[in-house]
């Protein structure tokens, strides 16, 4: 569906990002997601995703009503919902609890998940990212001790899950980032 003057407005900013555009707008209006994890670690990442225009967000576990309410004040164009639907686009799973990795085993293994981004909040951080599931995934080990740098994860995973869903990359490659912090430096490392 075309993006209407009102929207062009509102999603300026990210209309105009190289490999974005108006397309990739409009696929991020049409987009279905799940965002799953404790609800101080998918706060942040359910803000950002309502303010780009996800057209539909559904939370688990589920959220004080109170926060569908603001979040829909935030951009009308966004629903964000506690009834989970498939086929789900693209699961944002945050893992920082044992409780958040069982919920997130429980996504990938029965639902209709076309695309995960999976944050491990737990030492040393990192961020699988699987653009195309076939069956069932695995969020792997239970949790362990979380990191100094899990903020940092979660938004970095929420921006990996905005370009599966905008289209960001033509065939993007299954990949995982490992997050590393010594002092003051950073290494990122991606492996196919």
């Amino acid at each position: 569906m075309p993006l209407t003057d009102a929207q062009i407005d509102r999603y300026s900013r990210q209309i105009i990002v190289p490999h974005v555009g108006g397309r990739g707008q409009e696929r991020l209006l049409a987009a279905r997601m799940v965002i799953a994890g404790d609800p101080r670690d998918t706060e942040a990442p359910l803000a950002y995703m309502v303010g780009a225009g996800v057209g539909a967000i559904f939370l688990r576990p589920s959220a004080d009503q109170r926060v569908f309410v603001e979040k829909r004040k935030l951009n009308p164009d966004v629903t964000v919902t506690d009834e989970l639907k498939a086929p789900i686009d693209l699961a944002l799973l945050i893992i920082g609890s044992e409780a958040a990795r069982k919920v997130a085993d429980e996504i990938v293994r029965d639902r209709d998940v076309r695309a995960l981004v999976i944050a491990r909040l737990d030492a040393p951080g990192t961020i699988t990212i699987i653009p195309n599931t076939q069956g069932p995934q695995s969020t792997d080990a239970q949790f362990g001790t979380r990191t100094e740098a899990a903020d940092f994860i979660a938004m970095l995973a929420t921006a990996e899950a905005f370009k599966l869903l905008a289209g960001y990359t033509e065939n993007p490659p299954r990949a995982m980032i490992e997050i590393d912090f010594d002092g003051y430096e950073t290494r990122v490392r991606a492996h196919l």
